[in-house]
């Protein structure tokens, strides 16, 4: 191999295929100054922002300190209005930032202050004290023992089929052996969901968010019922949260836009109705459109709501809810009539004036499914909060992230660490299978050519022969992807668009989309069998630490299918992180775990790395060091 080489390598001992991700790639899109541009000034005016999750400037006052060992400087200031603090005169270099505020926890987190022609912006997220995560460290998984797991599988079976004193027994189960497991409270006040017990189902629900606050799936269920409670306003706070948690997919952006259009915020509801109906598709966009087209006629744009009705007439003649559409576009043709939203079915309270018509025309959001999602969504079936203030330069940001990588890939030739890889087959439910797995010693050997130009392998114990693995699918190339898509060699093979300020795990980061480009043989990813090499397109979003730009987390799924390979789903989560290493105080950003969601040939599969006890080699000797202090 030539130039940038990766390997992410999973094989089907059962079908005989094997994906090899091969090299990746970057590439820039939009305006701003270029970095390569701008003059290596000495000193800048350094400005930190301090944010509330969700983006918004802190409203309270922070303390803000600057400080450098290596250059001495220990510099505090209090945030301003806007939530600003301002530093002026500051070295360009590494700097450690420590934020405290009444009611937050204090943030400590690295930045590095680069040449810039104006001001240099370094942003800060704050956590109420009683979030939970820390931005240092992985995320935190539920332990789950092969009996508590058939426990869950047997209640929910029960649960599938109606059975629900049955899948009470099982879950109760679960709940003395798991009494913290937030998932079996998640799965009881489901249980209690779908038979409208209503009181009992949030006390479930809100119990395993006492024990996890940030469960995703439990706010969304919370947040529905309080809806259905004629709680819209409570049910709008809980949404958000679930919003600001993980994203939101069309449900989610669904349930908000009903929440204010029943409180009458028409202006905070459109929006999510807006977002619902883009996001959810043919499959799931009709509810979405018709409840868009309802607040556009109480906002009194009758207009713009009648071609709303008209389109859902006109793309879904034969779906059951164009009805609505029909019924809802009648009223509109009435002068008297008003056309406003209306609350969930079941909201006792009377909310005026609404004609019979319009009642008939209400939509209701489908109760949660049972079948577990087994995979996540498409990167482009959800979106992430960013801060509405902050724009960003594509350009800019992808050639910091590029210098980032490639100064981190200086730092060593080659590491070692213990992975963990766990299979396990999922049914046509989401229901995952037994765990299958093993460890191995895995290495990754950097070799340099050319300036910005490097070879990068990995091995494992047991090379690529696949009867070593845990079953049916091997994987190579890990680390590799994440380099790949910041290395100045493939910049023309991708796409990227800086879709604005996120955070991830509590940490300000930048939101990119990537997709390869049409016109270019995918360099990112390969499968191959016994018949050739297949090139994979691929698209996702990352996120890259705003202050350090370093790499944080990568999601990536098919640009399209792959009819010949019969690969319909190839869904990847990476977390990267810093491993701390004894010898020399070594910090490096590597990878923590991933996840691998995969539907081939009909079939589904979820696969997991996990890397822990790491040990450098040095790039000046081939001493190992020791273990790492902290392991993810």
């Amino acid at each position: 191999m030539a130039g940038v080489s990766a390997g992410l390598v999973l094989a089907s001992i059962l079908s005989g295929f094997a994906a090899v991700p091969a090299q990746a790639q970057r590439t820039a899109g939009g305006g701003g100054q270029q970095a390569g541009s701008v003059p290596h000034e000495t000193f800048v005016t350094v400005v930190v922002s301090v944010r509330e999750r969700g983006g918004m400037p802190l409203q309270g006052g922070a303390f803000v300190k600057l400080s450098s060992d290596f250059s001495g400087v220990h510099v505090t200031a209090q945030t301003q209005d806007g939530g600003a603090a301002t530093f002026p005169n500051i070295r360009t270099g590494d700097y450690q930032l420590e934020v405290s505020s009444a009611g937050y926890k204090t943030a400590s987190e690295p930045a590095t202050v680069l040449p810039s022609y104006s001001s240099y912006n370094v942003y800060v997220y704050l956590s109420p004290e009683s979030a939970a995560g820390s931005a240092n460290a992985p995320p935190g998984k539920t332990t789950m023992t092969p009996h508590l797991q058939s426990e869950i599988d047997k209640g929910l079976d029960k649960m599938r089929h109606q059975q629900f004193d049955a899948a009470r027994v099982h879950f109760d189960k679960a709940a003395k052996m798991a009494p913290g497991n937030p998932d079996v409270q998640y799965l009881l006040g489901m249980l209690e969901y779908y038979q409208q017990h209503y009181d009992l189902a949030r006390t479930k629900l809100e119990a395993a968010i006492a024990i996890f606050p940030s469960h995703e799936r439990a706010l969304v269920a919370l947040g529905e019922i309080q809806l259905r409670s004629g709680q819209a306003s409570q049910a709008a706070r809980t949404l958000e949260r679930a919003y600001l948690v993980d994203g939101a997919d069309w449900h989610t952006h669904y349930l908000l836009a009903f929440a204010y259009a029943d409180q009458r915020e028409f202006e905070k509801a459109r929006p999510h109705a807006q977002r619902a109906a883009e996001l959810g598709g043919k499959d799931h966009g009709i509810g979405a459109r018709i409840l868009l087209g309802r607040i556009l006629s109480a906002e009194n744009k009758t207009a713009e709501a009648k071609a709303i009705f008209n389109s859902v007439i006109r793309d879904f003649p034969n779906d059951p809810a164009t009805k609505d559409a029909k019924v809802a576009l009648a009223a509109l043709e009435k002068p008297a009539v008003v056309v406003a939203p209306a609350a969930l079915a079941g909201d006792p309270r009377p909310l005026a004036p609404r004609s019979a018509a319009e009642d008939a025309a209400r939509p209701v959001p489908a109760p949660p499914a049972v079948i577990r999602p087994w995979a996540p969504p498409d990167v482009d079936a959800k979106e992430y909060v960013v801060a509405p203030d902050v724009s960003c330069s594509t350009d800019q940001l992808v050639q910091r992230t590029q210098a980032r990588t490639l100064k981190q890939v200086a730092n060593f030739e080659k590491f070692l660490a213990t992975e963990h890889i766990e299979h396990q087959d999922v049914d046509a439910y989401g229901n995952p299978g037994a765990v299958k797995a093993k460890d191995f010693t895995y290495l990754v050997f950097i070799r340099k050519t050319r300036k910005d130009s490097f070879f990068l392998d990995e091995e494992r114990d047991g090379g690529e022969n696949l009867s070593e693995f845990p079953t049916s699918l091997a994987s190579r190339g890990l680390v590799g992807l994440g380099i790949f898509l910041f290395v100045p060699e493939y910049q023309n093979d991708v796409i990227y668009k800086c879709e604005g300020l996120g955070e991830w795990r509590g940490q300000a980061a930048w939101e990119i989309r990537f997709e390869q480009r049409g016109e270019v043989p995918s360099r990112l990813m390969n499968w191959k069998n016994n018949r050739g090499v297949f090139p994979v397109a691929l698209k996702g979003r990352v996120w890259v630490a705003a202050n350090t730009y370093d790499l944080l987390h990568i999601e990536t799924d098919l640009r399209e299918p792959i009819p010949q390979l019969e690969l319909d789903r190839d869904h990847l989560i990476i977390d990267y992180g810093p491993v701390k290493f004894d010898h020399g105080k070594t910090s490096l950003w590597l990878p923590w775990y991933a996840e691998l969601y995969m539907q081939l040939h009909g079939k589904r599969y979820h696969h997991r790395h996990t890397l822990t006890n790491y040990a450098l080699f040095s790039v000046d000797t081939d001493h190992q060091v020791n273990a790492p202090r902290e392991t993810p």
